[in-house]
């Protein structure tokens, strides 16, 4: 039996990328005095939490500095006898989900009130964001799947999405956040929350659109055909082994 090679080990160059995440996340739970007080610092850390810092350590692919080399591995096997569209939808599904949630004005309230709930954000926005990336670029020995078409899709719509919930919040001409206290400082609580779209928009832009248009780019220097893409999925999807029993019987003539 001849045996597998081991995956080449990460360049030292993207290394940088996971430790600039880390950075970010402490650098945004540093800021907890400004978040609780500004509701721009507050979506600093939410931008921060939600996607520079998923999308920074996916890049930087720490997995065998931080010894879960084995489980990775195990988990590249299966992502590359696999290709699952739903397994990417529900990543985009749960991102959205997720950060619609923080996004909500009484649960920003909440977070200027009871700054222990940045520990459930930072976890659940970090969970959410990274499991999405996993799906849109690649972090060795892990990558993504999708046909390039696709993953600009679910580049785009998670991006939307987080557009839309700012635009919402700050469509008002009044204060949206009641749990603020901007008094004595350089912003109203209209301009903050002005601020914030602002801040949230550019940010979800930056982290992307790269990954919309190099996609796409890419695909279309390559001159990658979809339906090709599609049919090859279609038959990875037929070779998988079948549990005995459960697969349909081949049809053939009566009698034989």
């Amino acid at each position: 039996m001849t045996r597998q090679a081991d995956p080449p080990p990460v360049a030292p160059d993207r290394l940088w990328l996971a430790a600039a995440g880390a950075a970010l996340i402490v650098a945004g739970l540093a800021v907890e005095g400004l978040a609780r007080r500004y509701v721009v610092a507050e979506s600093a850390q939410f931008v921060v939490f939600a996607m520079v810092a998923p999308a920074l350590i996916v890049l930087g692919a720490p997995w065998r500095l931080l010894h879960l080399s084995g489980p990775v591995d195990r988990l590249a096997a299966t992502r590359r006898r696999q290709t699952s569209f739903v397994r990417a939808g529900a990543f985009l599904v749960v991102f959205i989900a997720v950060t619609v949630a923080w996004r909500v004005p009484p649960v920003i309230d909440a977070l200027a009130s009871h700054p222990v709930l940045v520990l459930p954000e930072l976890i659940t926005l970090l969970a959410a964001g990274t499991g999405l990336w996993l799906e849109l670029v690649s972090s060795p020995p892990l990558s993504p799947r999708l046909p390039k078409p696709h993953r600009a899709a679910v580049a785009a719509l998670a991006m939307w999405s987080a557009w839309a919930v700012a635009y919402a919040l700050g469509l008002s001409n009044h204060p949206v956040f009641h749990g603020y206290d901007p008094a004595g400082g350089a912003l109203s609580a209209v301009a903050d929350q002005q601020i914030t779209v602002a801040l949230v928009w550019a940010v979800s832009a930056f982290c992307f659109v790269p990954v919309v248009f190099v996609t796409l780019l890419t695909w279309l220097s390559a001159g990658d055909n979809p339906d090709e893409e599609l049919q090859r999925l279609a038959r990875d999807e037929r070779q998988r082994p079948v549990v005995r029993g459960w697969g349909r019987p081949a049809r053939g003539r009566p009698g034989s």
